[in-house]
């Protein structure tokens, strides 16, 4: 797939018999990260933001940057601490770049943003395992009793 691009608009204001035409990219470069990131899930996941499993590489980006627009609102939300309920869902990639951008722009401290990726990206097998135990004490038994049966078995 080619590199991701921050799209770009033009505007033309017709007064006064003038034409002016500026051409502006579409997202500021605070948000245009989270662009890049959501563009290239989408693009690679056929089936993870919006499905793109029969389209070509350009209908797959118009179709990634349709639903980016979409959901534009909720991506740029600031929950309390860290991502809101909605943003908890989107995959990990993207909430990654989501607490960046809260991070850059000082709506969460490092440390929010540090205990949240840790606790959520770090893989089952990685993460702190919490030991359970029986309910009780366990007792220790000397001389354990063989268990009765009817029929003895071999081993």
């Amino acid at each position: 797939m080619k590199e991701i691009k921050n799209p770009l608009v033009a505007n033309i204001d017709r007064s006064n018999g003038n034409i002016e035409i500026s051409i502006a990219k579409k997202y500021e470069e605070t948000e245009e990260a989270m662009y890049k990131s959501f563009m290239s899930v989408c693009s690679m996941d056929d089936k993870e933001l919006v499905d793109t499993s029969d389209m070509d590489d350009d209908a797959t980006v118009k179709a990634c940057g349709m639903q980016y627009d979409k959901m534009r609102a909720m991506i740029n939300e600031v929950g309390e601490g860290g991502l809101t309920e909605k943003q908890k869902k989107l995959p990990p990639a993207l909430q990654k770049v989501i607490l960046e951008k809260m991070k850059k722009e000082g709506k969460i401290s490092e440390e929010e943003a540090k205990a949240y990726q840790e606790s959520k990206f770090l893989s089952k097998d990685d993460q702190p395992k919490e030991e359970v135990g029986p309910e009780g004490e366990m007792k220790v038994v000397e001389n354990p009793k063989e268990p009765k049966s009817a029929e003895k078995h071999d081993a």
